[in-house]
């Protein structure tokens, strides 16, 4: 169990503020968050490097916060690998075991099945120079993992090596993590990558955890307009509460245009004429097919196609609603998009279900 504790910190005119995670023993949990939120300086203050203004660090039951790095048991991948250049792949691998005086030799079945699991017995009488990035990265990850530390800390652990590779590299690090029960922290600005590797994301920014939780939750509901742009949420809107019900609120867009939303705590946190703010994921738009009858649609609304941009398989197409120009952004699959026949300058219909709107404060 890693905890931290209503960590700050100042650097500057910049502020780490009562920053809470706990990890569960063998769980991987993320940190996301935009250049400049802390991300990097948090790894650095939870490893040591970084004193702290108050908070603690505790690690498996022990209070770790005044320890140096090399006394808290925790392996560190940087973003640039930083093997040693001088050092042949198996030196690298064995470093942090020499230099905390570990005996290797328990240790070797571990580190053994380790580098049979990412595939670089080969590469073991190698120096850096002649490694690819994707080769650097399984190195610099046994290396981490050699001295069996309590926590692996990642640092943007797949920026280093090409798209082609760094799928790959993420399904090796998922499965090495289940098959060993590793603890790990990983800090990305890859959405993407956060929901596939992480158990619990938190949204860190301008030094503030915003938000934390599950994958899920943290996809479907981002609590704050801060979380909901930084996850990629594209459809924000502002508006007011028009009617209350059970479990759903009618809102109504600054255009006039009225909403519906499924909102559970809908009685007991929101009153007629309240300001808020909604959102919809862009890929949970629909669009009709032609002659398809909208009655039984909530939330029906004709539209035309301002711009489509294309991603290899996916369209993004921005649509502008009749009547008031509201803008909505639409994601939208290759089969779907040539099955619609979809163009710049069309008419359409869209329909967004009540369910998959959310309101962020």
């Amino acid at each position: 169990m890693v905890k931290i504790e209503n960590l700050c910190l100042d650097m500057g005119c910049f502020k780490l503020k009562d920053v809470n995670i706990e990890i569960a023993r063998g769980a991987c949990h993320a940190i996301v968050g935009p250049t400049g939120s802390g991300k990097t300086l948090l790894l650095e203050t939870i490893i040591g490097i970084q004193k702290i203004k108050s908070g603690r660090v505790v690690i498996d039951g022990k209070d770790v916060t005044g320890l140096s790095p090399s006394l808290r048991n925790i392996s560190y991948v940087p973003q640039d690998i930083c093997l040693f250049p001088h050092m042949k792949v198996i030196d690298n691998i064995m470093y942090g075991v020499k230099v905390r005086k570990i005996d290797p030799v328990p240790l070797k079945p571990f580190i053994d099945e380790l580098i049979e699991f990412l595939n670089i017995s080969a590469i073991l009488e190698r120096y850096p120079a002649g490694l690819s990035g994707g080769e650097k990265q399984r190195v610099a990850i046994v290396r981490a993992l050699a001295a069996r530390p309590d926590l692996m800390i990642l640092d943007e652990p797949f920026s280093a090596i090409d798209n082609a590779l760094r799928e790959d590299a993420r399904r090796l690090l998922k499965e090495l993590s289940a098959s060993h029960s590793i603890t790990s922290l990983i800090v990305t600005h890859d959405i993407d990558e956060a929901y596939f590797l992480a158990d619990e994301i938190y949204v860190l920014i301008a030094g503030s955890i915003v938000q934390s939780g599950e994958r899920d939750d943290i996809y479907n509901y981002p609590k704050n307009n801060a979380a909901a742009e930084f996850l990629g949420v594209r459809n924000i809107y502002c508006a007011s509460v028009v009617k209350v019900f059970e479990r759903s609120l009618e809102a109504a867009l600054e255009s006039g245009r009225s909403l519906n939303i499924t909102c559970g705590c809908a009685q007991s946190k929101f009153l007629a004429g309240q300001k808020i703010k909604c959102a919809v994921r862009s890929e949970a738009v629909y669009i009709l097919k032609e002659g398809a009858d909208p009655c039984d649609k909530a939330n029906c609304f004709d539209a035309s196609i301002r711009k489509i941009y294309t991603r290899g398989k996916m369209h993004t197409v921005i649509c502008a609603l009749a009547g008031d120009g509201v803008k909505i952004e639409i994601d939208i699959h290759d089969a779907a998009f040539n099955k619609l026949k979809l163009a710049s300058g069309k008419k359409i219909k869209l329909s967004i279900n009540p369910d998959n709107i959310f309101i962020v404060n």
